[in-house]
Parts: structure tokens; C-alpha cells; sequence
């Protein structure tokens, strides 16, 4: 797996730019069976597979889902050289998990001068006089990884819950270089139409912020279809704004994505 830091990485904090995507993943890249210990990364950042910010540990939260059931809370430890954080996850029997990560809501906005500060409408203005706020926005971001797919497995496919989901509808256990995997987009639980989901995979353009290596949209099921090129870590990714319920903003804007394994 690339996990090399690099100055350009770092171009991004100096732009001042907000979102970036969180998403877990392992620190190595095999099949794991019971006895194992997964290291599970966590990170913040534009370029995929390579740390960039270190958040505060308590906006960041991961979790294990297995049997359907909710783990608590894994304890994380930032790893400052590397920019993320990590945590380990011990698999008591070849039950398939899921490592969950859940970058925890919150607020920013944007001025019309193209600076933007972290908080609420109220918080960025008492901070910032003087800068007209242009979009107030509420945030959350969820992740997934698919630790110890089973070929027999059939809870691959079962919704966590999350606000934005991504739902793969093919075994992660089955999916193959050179063939194709099907995913199913859901907003609250309901299929999103018309959304834009990017996929790429560890190794691609990874000295580029925000780079996928295919770009395509649901159907009026919220389904979509990639062909898997390469082996090794793939991720796919939705992101989805509209406007906010929530008072004192103006969007909510909301990111998923799911990471698994391709031998």
C-alpha cells in the first residue's frame, strides 16, 4: 500500500480548503482470520491513502459493526508523523466485520471573499468581523471498510443507518480485478437518484488532491456500476448537498465512502 508523505500534501491546509474526505482503512492489506489483529487507519485528508490532517480526536469516532450489532468506540492514537490516527481491532472468530468511521457533524462557512472558519453562522461572524458570510453549512462524513469479507456472507449488504450511505451489491468477498461491482446509494435510507459517486483505488495519482479514477451516476434506484481495474484497495465515494433544515445554515453536506479489498 502508498503511504508516502510528500510537501504537496500539505497544499491544501495552506489553500484553506474544508472538506476533506475521512474514510478508514487497514494498515495492511491481506486476508484476516480469527486471532488476527487489525491495525484500522483513520484519515483526514484530499489525497487518497496518504494522511494529511490530524483533526481533533474527539470529532473522529470508530467503531466495529458485527452481526449487525454496534462495538463501542475504538480508542485512537494520532500518529503525528504519518497524520492520522489508529487504533487495532483483535477478530475473535471469522465472523465478517465491519471497521465503521464517523467523522462527527458539524460546522463551517464560507465567505464571500473565498476564506472560510470553522463553526456556526454566529461563531464565524463574532470571529470574523467585517467578512460576509456567503453559505453556512453543516457537515458529516461516514466510512466503512469491509475487514474479513465472506464469500457466504449475505450481511454485506445490510444498511448501517448512516445519514449517507454507500451499500455495495456484490460480496466485497467476490468482487475481482477485471469485473465489475455493483453499489446502491442511499439518503436516510432511501435510494439517491442521480448522484455523483467517484471511485479510485490505492496507487492511482496519489500526489493529486481529489483524484478518481471513474466518475459515475445512479439510476432512479440509486444504483451504479464500476469496473475494478486493479487489485488491492478500492474506494468509492458520494457526496451530497442540499439545503439545511438546521438553524442559523443554509446546506448540509454530507460524504460517504466505502473502502474494501480486491485481490
Amino acid at each position: 500500500m502508498k503511504r508516502i508523505l510528500f510537501a504537496a500534501a500539505l497544499t491544501a491546509l495552506a489553500l484553506g480548503l474544508p472538506a476533506h474526505e475521512f474514510f478508514v482503512i487497514p494498515e495492511e492489506t491481506r486476508e484476516y482470520r480469527a486471532g488476527d489483529t487489525v491495525r484500522i487507519q483513520a484519515l483526514s485528508t484530499h489525497y487518497f491513502f496518504v494522511g494529511e490532517e490530524l483533526e481533533p480526536a474527539e470529532v473522529n469516532e470508530v467503531y466495529v459493526v458485527k452481526n449487525g450489532q454496534r462495538g463501542a468506540a475504538l480508542p485512537l492514537t494520532r500518529n503525528a508523523d504519518r497524520v492520522w490516527y489508529e487504533t487495532t481491532y483483535t477478530l475473535a472468530d471469522n465472523t465478517p466485520v465491519i471497521a465503521v468511521g464517523n467523522r462527527r457533524g458539524g460546522f463551517y462557512c464560507l465567505f464571500t471573499d473565498g476564506g472560510y472558519a470553522d463553526g456556526t453562522r454566529a461563531e464565524a461572524q463574532a470571529a470574523n468581523p467585517g467578512r460576509t458570510i456567503a453559505t453556512a453549512r453543516y457537515f458529516a462524513k461516514f466510512s466503512k471498510f469491509y475487514v474479513n469479507p465472506a464469500a457466504n456472507d449475505t450481511s454485506f449488504s445490510t444498511p448501517l443507518g448512516h445519514d449517507l450511505e454507500i451499500v455495495p451489491l456484490d460480496n466485497p468477498a467476490r468482487i475481482r480485478r477485471g469485473g465489475r461491482a455493483r453499489f446502491q446509494v442511499l439518503y436516510q435510507g432511501r435510494p439517491l437518484p442521480n448522484a455523483e459517486v467517484q471511485a479510485t483505488w490505492d496507487y492511482y495519482n496519489y500526489r493529486t488532491a481529489n483524484a478518481y479514477a471513474q466518475t459515475e451516476r445512479t439510476n432512479a434506484q440509486g444504483e451504479v456500476t464500476f469496473r475494478i481495474t486493479n487489485s488491492g484497495l478500492q474506494l468509492i465515494r458520494v457526496s451530497d448537498t442540499r439545503p439545511s433544515a438546521r438553524a442559523g445554515t443554509d446546506e448540509e453536506n454530507l460524504a460517504a465512502i466505502v473502502v474494501f479489498a480486491v485481490k
